[in-house]
């Protein structure tokens, strides 16, 4: 007894209807995120309320040398040994999801922060924009200032990259 083609459309209409139903069923793979944070210039540049780093669209399984297509700049706080509201959280690989809900609009909230919650990729310029999360931005901050200017295009074009599925779950290493 072979295979028919019945048998084969049939299949075939199963698999497309279950991945139309279960979105969260397509996306197999979650979108990997790289943050390469420029590390060793924040004395030179007088800069220790801040980080300035790379995002990239990347694969997880690339070796480290290989970032990836690169998104936007990044804004955080300096990092101060992971303390709560004052500090940038630890490099690692972080899961994280999209929400929608609350005066930030479309972000990306991260998982497995430890002790701390609520970190997330979201909209804002400065420091003060911030308690620990993620700012991307187009420009670049160039002196002490630790500003970093087009959060909102760069949240933008990180919403493009990730796609309009609110079931998308990300992954972000930090390095």
């Amino acid at each position: 007894m072979g295979i028919s083609r019945r048998s084969v459309i049939f299949a075939s209409t199963s698999a497309l209807l279950c991945l139309s139903l279960f979105p969260a069923a397509a996306q197999a793979k979650p979108i990997a995120l790289r943050l390469v944070r420029r590390t060793g210039w924040e004395e030179l540049m007088g800069r220790n309320q801040c980080v300035i780093g790379d995002l990239y669209l990347t694969d997880l399984s690339f070796p480290l040398a290989d970032a990836g297509t690169k998104i936007s700049n990044a804004l955080e706080l300096a990092y101060r040994n992971d303390l709560s509201e004052i500090s940038s959280i630890p490099k690692g690989d972080y899961e994280g999801f999209i929400r929608t809900n609350g005066p930030r609009g479309w972000r990306i909230e991260l998982t497995g922060t430890g002790s701390r919650s609520n970190i997330q990729l979201h909209v804002g310029n400065r420091p003060a924009d911030t308690i620990g999360c993620i700012l991307p931005g187009t420009g670049n901050s160039t002196d002490s200032q630790c500003q970093i200017a087009g959060s909102k295009q760069a949240m933008d074009l990180l919403r493009a990259v990730v796609g309009a599925n609110e079931q998308a779950k990300v992954v972000l290493r930090i390095s």
